[in-house]
């Protein structure tokens, strides 16, 4: 590794930042660190527990007047009303799109053809 001019004066520098990572790393206890000691009880510790006690219970209605929505006569009747407005026709639907859509290409083909290449349209 060639070092700058200047890392001859900061070589000092970073081996004394070296020796004092090697010490940290070194002198840090092996094992598993000691848990910290539980906080004193104090009136934000009460807060979480009196969220849950308010909001259990709201949960609890909404999730029992919603419970038709999840069921499963609510989904299959939606299913069923887009097939029927959607779906129901799409197979002669694409179908006529398709078919236009090459009659379209055709044209515009046969439109920027040369009529030396392609020939006449009155002769097929």
């Amino acid at each position: 590794m060639l070092l700058p001019r200047r890392g001859l004066r900061t070589l000092p520098s970073l081996c004394l930042y070296i020796l004092v990572l090697v010490w940290v790393v070194a002198c840090e206890p092996e094992g598993t660190p000691t848990p910290l000691p539980a906080p004193e009880e104090s009136r934000w510790s009460l807060v979480p527990s009196s969220v849950k006690e308010l909001v259990g219970p709201l949960l609890t209605r909404t999730r029992e007047r919603w419970q038709w929505f999840w069921g499963p006569g609510a989904l299959q009747g939606f299913v069923q009303t887009y097939y029927d407005d959607h779906l129901r026709d799409l197979g002669p639907r694409a179908q006529a799109w398709l078919t236009s859509s090459r009659d379209r290409l055709l044209n515009t083909a046969q439109g920027l053809c040369p009529r030396l290449l392609c020939g006449d349209k009155d002769q097929d």
